[in-house]
């Protein structure tokens, strides 16, 4: 048996709204750290999910600053859709062109997110000029690229961007077996007190459980716990 799935990662400039996006649509506030809640900015990969017409979608919400690049190569290498997202009302910036770059050098398809488009200095034809100027061509303009204006902050678009999203995946033909072993990426990992060897996995495939052995590279060992993003 497989089912429809698709793991999407949003990419862009600091504070363009990622987290804010997110949670407008899923309902999951990726910020989950009291560091990042106490300095309003995203700084190391957060999860959210959403069943969005059958399809279970994983989300992975990459840190913008240019101090976190590291993250958002970890985030993107590991995905099927990157959502970039670019405010309406400051255009294309520095994080922004990286995360075009490291998504074109994963091959993951991009859907433009114009955000904020409630602030009366946005400019949707200005972000899809800069972009274009990046060979990041819109539908409207001729190229593939579904730029999406929304924003987070009233909502508006929101349905659109899900629509898109959707679209984007059913042309991937994107399917995953919960019934085969587990497999897929690990983004992140560490060694903690008390708690000892700690990854950050997406899986891609199958299904992963309490008590499975795992294998990444040269090391392995047994699932003791898992948690997600809710804790």
């Amino acid at each position: 048996m497989t089912q429809r799935h698709a793991i999407l990662a949003t990419a862009g400039h600091i504070d363009h709204g990622k987290s804010s996006l997110v949670k407008a649509l899923s309902g999951i506030d990726p910020d989950r750290l009291p560091e990042e809640k106490a300095r309003g900015m995203t700084i190391d990969l957060g999860f959210a999910h959403l069943e969005l017409s059958g399809r279970n979608v994983g989300i992975v919400d990459v840190p913008g600053h240019q101090d976190f690049v590291k993250n958002m190569v970890a985030g993107v290498g590991a995905v099927d859709l990157a959502l970039l997202v670019v405010a309406a009302d400051d255009g294309v910036m520095p994080q922004t062109k990286e995360a075009v770059q490291h998504a074109r050098s994963a091959g993951v398809p991009i859907v433009v997110a114009i955000n904020k488009m409630d602030k009366e200095e946005a400019d949707p034809d200005r972000v899809k000029t800069e972009l274009a100027g990046m060979e990041v061509i819109p539908e409207d303009w001729g190229g593939d690229v579904q730029f999406i204006p929304v924003s987070a902050h009233t909502g508006d678009g929101i349905e659109d961007l899900l629509e898109a999203l959707l679209l984007q995946a059913e042309i991937l033909e994107l399917e995953a077996s919960p019934d085969a072993a587990a497999k897929g990426v690990v983004v992140e990992s560490s060694l903690e007190r008390g708690r000892g060897s700690v990854a950050t996995v997406l899986v891609q495939n199958g299904t992963l459980r309490q008590g499975d052995m795992v294998v990444a590279g040269s090391f392995f060992g047994k699932v003791r716990a898992m948690t997600d993003e809710a804790g």
